[in-house]
């Protein structure tokens, strides 16, 4: 409330036409807790699914002592202990934070080394995972948490300075060094393009050299062109795929799926059959039939194929209509930052949720490769939900913060 002509205060706030102004600045109001409904929805969503994915597979093995909720059960602990986390870091100073990102940069790099320690854990032919005991940590869903940070960071730092090419290019090859680590020691790819994309498109936005950017980008989908006519020109048979790295067979089946239908095609292909099937609305919740035992783990990357078998496209738009929600609410706490470091960071939290809703759709529609990546707040998997929540931590406490104290553009 302003009295006697007041400039309004922290502490005196008054609601005028949607809005919130002080001292000068405007915020819309309630974006937090929007925020918070619209990953409560989503992970309540993804808990179904979950249930419904892995109920029956569940219910018949012994890995899993044939608790038909054993994966609802572990995934709910897991979101449990990331809303803990998520809270602590929306009361965490972002300033604090901003200080970090050269220790966020290292910790990163420490993480992926120890894949080659005995912590590392091999699985299906490649280390992705490193064993701490009370959980195990997927190192590149921590890595892409770090290197936001960083980002922000690094940005903020080099601000003033970003009209000069050699700064953002710079920025690349540290996350390229990164990325190029996780290609290296842990074969994966797509982990690998998703943070070259996200370094790139982050610095197109906020950057100062978007032709530059462009004719890169150019160059990129030419050269990805000409290996796609190379890959289709070498298909080869069923017996001769040894001779190619794990990555190289993954697009072979990629691109014919029905001709290894037997191996590497056999994944696509069910994929699709179940996302045929589901029609405009679905067979029903739980009335799934290729989650039974055509699609193995259903409940982690191909889940989006049994969203859309049991619930059909009304389901799935649902589904995309909050996650449209949740990214809106987002792009609003950027354009009414008042803070560079702020605004990176949480720009950085938009583009990784949206390349990990893209890969994994276009994935369950063999429109790419199969790479699997989870689908946000909706997949099995432990330290994937709890590195995401952390960035919707660092999203609402920048939110919060920057609501209840007035902050300077660039710090």
């Amino acid at each position: 409330m302003v009295s006697n002509g007041q400039d309004m205060s922290v502490r005196g706030k008054v609601e005028q036409n949607g809005q919130i102004e002080k001292k000068g600045y405007t915020y819309t109001p309630g974006v937090e807790i929007k925020i918070v409904v619209a990953v409560v929805f989503l992970m309540a969503f993804g808990l179904i699914m979950i249930f419904s994915a892995s109920s029956y597979t569940s219910s018949i093995s012994r890995v899993t002592n044939y608790d038909s909720a054993y994966y609802f059960k572990k995934q709910l602990k897991v979101m449990a202990l990331g809303v803990i986390i998520a809270a602590f870091l929306n009361w965490v100073p972002y300033k604090l934070i901003k200080k970090c990102g050269i220790l966020a940069y290292v910790i990163s790099l420490v993480l992926i080394v120890m894949l080659k320690t005995p912590l590392g854990i091999n699985s299906g032919g490649a280390t992705r995972w490193l064993n701490l005991g009370f959980m195990q940590l997927q190192v590149a869903d921590a890595t892409k948490v770090c290197m936001i940070v960083f980002m922000g960071w690094y940005v903020n730092r080099f601000w003033k300075e970003f009209d000069k090419f050699r700064y953002t290019l710079i920025l690349w090859l540290l996350v390229a060094l990164q990325a190029g680590l996780i290609l290296k020691i842990s074969s994966n790819l797509s982990s690998c393009l998703i943070l070259m994309l996200m370094v790139f498109i982050l610095t197109f936005i906020v950057g100062k050299h978007p032709k530059m950017h462009l004719i890169i980008a150019a160059v990129g989908i030419v050269m990805i062109v000409i290996f796609i006519m190379w890959l289709k020109a070498n298909m080869p048979l069923d017996s001769e795929m040894d001779k190619y790295p794990y990555q190289i067979r993954r697009f072979f089946g990629w691109l014919d799926p029905e001709r290894y239908a037997g191996t590497l095609g056999y994944q696509p292909l069910q994929s699709l059959y179940a996302i045929g099937s589901g029609g405009l609305l679905g067979k029903g919740l739980g009335n799934g039939t290729q989650k039974l035992s055509n699609i193995p783990e259903a409940q982690n990357d191909m889940i989006f194929a049994i969203i859309c078998e049991e619930l059909g496209l009304i389901g799935v738009i649902i589904m995309f209509l909050m996650f449209g929600y949740l990214l809106y609410q987002m792009v609003i706490v950027v354009k009414e930052s008042r803070n560079i470091y702020a605004s990176v960071v949480v720009i950085g939290v938009i583009l990784h949720i949206i390349f990990q809703i893209i890969v994994n759709v276009c994935v369950a529609v063999n429109f790419f490769p199969n790479t699997g990546v989870s689908l946000p707040f909706i997949s099995a998997g432990g330290s994937a939900i709890i590195c995401t929540l952390m960035e919707i931590g660092l999203v609402i406490g920048i939110r919060r913060q920057q609501v209840n104290r007035k902050y300077s553009r660039i710090s």
